[in-house]
C-alpha cells in the first residue's frame, strides 16, 4: 500500500505547479512568473476605474444638459408646441383677411349708396337733422364693420392641440431635499405661454428672474450673446427689452438672426444677422453702417432704463426699433437668402455690468 502527499496546486495560467501564491481576490493559483502578470492586470483596471471616476467628476463640475433624456423630451415638445401656435395663428390671419376683404366689398356697396344719397339731398338742399343722424349713424356702423367684421368671432377651444407638460417631483425625493435642507420645494407655475425669454447663451453672462434678465458679468469685458426661446416665421411680433444698466459708452446690440445658424463670437458681423449696435452703428446682412443721417439711429440717445420695442415683422420681411422714451423709430430690411427665417432676437453686451430686462407681453 503506497501513500501519496497532498496535491499540489497549478498555476491557473501556465499549469505549472512550483512557486504557487494564491489570489486572496480571485482565490486563483499563480507562479511566481504570472503572479506578477496577474498583478499588472489588476493594475490595469484599477487605472480604468479611476478614469471613469474622472469622467464623473467632469459631469459633476460641468453637467452636460444635452444628454438628459428629459430635458431633451422637454426641447423637443416646446418645438412643437411652438410650430403647432404659429400654424394656427398663421391659418386665423389668412381666414381674417378673406373675411375682412370680403366685408370691404360690401361695405363699399352699401358706403357708394350713402354717398349719392348725400350729394343728392345736399344738391336739392331737402335733409333735416333726423337725415344727419341717420348718416352719422350708418357711416359709424361701417366704419366698425370694417375694423372689425360682424362674421369674424374668435373662439378659445378648450381643447387644444397643444398639452400641457409639467416635470413632477417624486414624494422620495422631496423628503430628502427637505431632510438635508430643511425646507421644501418651492410650487410652479402649470401656466404655459408665449412670453419671450432669455434662453441660448454664449460668453460669461448671468441670466436670472425665471429667464427675464441678463447681466453681462465677464470682466474681461468680452462680448457676451443671447438668443430667446421663440422662433418667428410668419406675422409682426414685439418683444420690449428695458435697458437696465450699462457702462457708457453704450455697446448694447439689439437685433435678430436665423435660428438656422449656430450662436458664436462675432456673430454681428455675419450676413445672418441684422440689428442695432453702439457707437450709431447698423448692422445689415453682414454690412456695417455709421451713417445717423442715413439710418436715423442714435445710440447716443439711449439712457438707462430706456425701453426699446423690436417688432419682428416676418411678413414684411423687415425688423424695427421704436424707442418708447424719445419715440422714435428705425426699420431695417432683412434679406430672406442671408437670414433665412425663422429669426430669433439676439442681444449682445459688450461690457461688464450691463443688463438688459425682458418686459412682460403687453
Amino acid at each position: 500500500m503506497s501513500a501519496s502527499g497532498p496535491s499540489k496546486k497549478q498555476c491557473v495560467t501556465c499549469g505549472k505547479g512550483a512557486g504557487i501564491f494564491t489570489c486572496d481576490g480571485c482565490q486563483q493559483a499563480f507562479c511566481t512568473k504570472h503572479v506578477s502578470e496577474h498583478r499588472q492586470e489588476l493594475n490595469g483596471q484599477l487605472d480604468n476605474i479611476m478614469q471613469d471616476c474622472d469622467l464623473l467628476q467632469q459631469e459633476l463640475l460641468e453637467p452636460s444638459s444635452k444628454k438628459n433624456p428629459v430635458l431633451t423630451k422637454i426641447n423637443q415638445w416646446e418645438k412643437d408646441s411652438i410650430t403647432k401656435i404659429q400654424a394656427a395663428a398663421e391659418t386665423a390671419r389668412t381666414t381674417l383677411q378673406e373675411l375682412l376683404e370680403q366685408s370691404k366689398e360690401r361695405v363699399s356697396k352699401i358706403f357708394r349708396d350713402i354717398a349719392e344719397n348725400l350729394r343728392s339731398s345736399h344738391e336739392a338742399d331737402d335733409f333735416s337733422e333726423i337725415d344727419l343722424d341717420q348718416w352719422k349713424k350708418k357711416l359709424k356702423e361701417l366704419q366698425a364693420e370694417i375694423e372689425s367684421p360682424s362674421s369674424a368671432t374668435l373662439i378659445e377651444r378648450k381643447r387644444a392641440p397643444i398639452y400641457l407638460m409639467k416635470l413632477e417631483v417624486n414624494d422620495a425625493f422631496k423628503a430628502q431635499q427637505k431632510e438635508s435642507k430643511g425646507s421644501g420645494f418651492a410650487k410652479s407655475s402649470n401656466d404655459a405661454d408665449l412670453q419671450e425669454k432669455f434662453l441660448e447663451k454664449l460668453g460669461d453672462v448671468h441670466i436670472s428672474t425665471d429667464g427675464y434678465l441678463a447681466t453681462h458679468v465677464d470682466a474681461k469685458s468680452e462680448f457676451v450673446y443671447l438668443r430667446g426661446r421663440l422662433a418667428y416665421s410668419a406675422g409682426c411680433y414685439t418683444i420690449r427689452f428695458k435697458i437696465e444698466n450699462f457702462k457708457n459708452p453704450y455697446r448694447i446690440f439689439i437685433g435678430c438672426m436665423s435660428s438656422k445658424v449656430d450662436l458664436k463670437k462675432d456673430i454681428f458681423r455675419s450676413s445672418a444677422c441684422v440689428g442695432w449696435s453702439g457707437y450709431n452703428q447698423v448692422y445689415k446682412n453682414g454690412t456695417c453702417i455709421s451713417d445717423c443721417q442715413k439710418t436715423g439711429y442714435y445710440s447716443g440717445k439711449i439712457q438707462a432704463n430706456d425701453v426699446l420695442q423690436l417688432i419682428l415683422d416676418c411678413t414684411s420681411k423687415q425688423i424695427r426699433l421704436f424707442h418708447e422714451r424719445l419715440n422714435t423709430s428705425c426699420t431695417l430690411s432683412v434679406n430672406e437668402n442671408l437670414s433665412p427665417f425663422p429669426w430669433q432676437f439676439l442681444i449682445i453686451l459688450g461690457s461688464a455690468g450691463d443688463s438688459v430686462r425682458i418686459l412682460p407681453n403687453a
